[in-house]
C-alpha cells in the first residue's frame, strides 16, 4: 500500500475534484500533497484548495531527488512536464491522460480525433520514459457528435476522467490494480503537430466536411487558435465556429 503520495497538476479543476474523491474516500493511513510545475501559479491552486502547492521543476535534477525521496506514489494530472527516467523508474507514477490510449497519446488528444476521425476517451495508466506510454490500468471512451467542438469534446473527457480517478483510486492506493500492455504503440501527437493546423491557407481546397472538422477541433473558449492572412495587411484574423444542433426535432 502506497502512503506518501502526490499529485502534480496543471490544472485546477481537476485538482478540486481529485480532492474531492480524496475526502469522500476511506484513506486514513495517506499523505497526501499537491504541487504545480512552474507553469502554473501556486497562489491559485492554493487558495482554491486551501492547502500548501509546492512548485516542482522536474527539469532539476534535485527535485527529482527529493520527489523520489519523500513520495512512494506520484500522480501526475495534466502536468505540463515530461516526467524524467530518474523519476519514473524510482518512484511509481500514474498518469490521467485525456485520451484514449495507445490511439490518442500527446497533445491535445480532442482535437486529433476530430481532424482524424479517430476513438477518444481518457486513461490512467503506468508512466514510463515515453510520452503517454505504459501499462494500462483503464481507460474508456467517449462519444463524438459532429457538432463537437474542442471544448465540448475535452469537457467530456475531463468527466470521464474523474469517473475513472474514483473507480480505480483505491486499487491503485493499495496496489491491487491489474495493469494491460498497449496494443500497439498508436499515435503520437506533439505541439508541432498542433501548431501546423493554425493556418488556414486561403488558397487551399477542402470540402466542407474537412473545413468544418478543423474548425471545430480549434475552437476552444477564448483561445485563439485557428487564423489566416489578410490579403491586404498580412495580420492575422482569428476564426472561431459556433455549432447548435436543432432540439426542436
Amino acid at each position: 500500500m502506497f502512503k506518501k503520495i502526490l499529485i502534480i497538476s496543471d490544472n485546477l479543476f481537476l485538482c478540486q475534484r481529485f480532492n474531492d474523491i480524496i475526502k469522500s474516500g476511506d484513506f486514513p493511513q495517506q499523505e497526501w500533497a499537491f504541487a504545480v510545475s512552474p507553469f502554473s501559479d501556486a497562489g491559485t491552486f492554493e487558495k482554491e484548495l486551501k492547502a500548501a502547492i509546492e512548485v516542482y521543476d522536474l527539469r532539476d535534477a534535485i527535485t527529482v531527488q527529493s520527489l523520489v525521496k519523500n513520495y512512494d506514489l506520484i500522480f501526475s494530472i495534466h502536468c505540463k512536464q515530461l516526467f524524467p527516467a530518474a523519476l519514473v523508474q524510482a518512484v511509481k507514477c500514474i498518469n490521467v491522460h485525456p485520451g484514449y490510449n495507445p490511439t490518442n497519446r500527446g497533445w491535445y488528444p480532442q482535437v486529433f480525433a476530430i481532424i482524424h476521425d479517430l476513438p477518444v476517451g481518457a486513461t490512467i495508466h503506468e508512466m514510463d520514459e515515453q510520452l503517454d506510454h505504459g501499462k494500462i490500468i483503464d481507460r474508456a471512451l467517449v462519444d463524438i457528435k459532429i457538432y463537437d467542438t474542442s471544448e465540448t469534446l475535452y469537457n467530456k473527457i475531463i468527466q470521464k476522467e474523474i469517473e475513472l480517478i474514483k473507480k480505480n483510486l483505491g486499487n491503485i492506493i493499495r496496489n491491487t490494480y491489474v495493469a494491460i500492455e498497449p496494443e500497439s504503440g498508436g499515435n503520437v501527437f506533439l505541439k508541432k503537430d498542433f501548431n501546423a493546423l493554425l493556418h488556414f491557407d486561403l488558397n487551399k481546397k477542402m470540402t466542407g466536411l474537412e473545413c468544418i472538422n478543423q474548425l471545430r477541433a480549434l475552437t476552444h473558449g477564448d483561445h485563439n487558435n485557428a487564423y489566416f492572412l489578410d490579403p491586404e495587411t498580412g495580420k492575422k484574423v482569428f476564426i472561431k465556429i459556433s455549432l447548435q444542433p436543432d432540439e426542436s426535432r
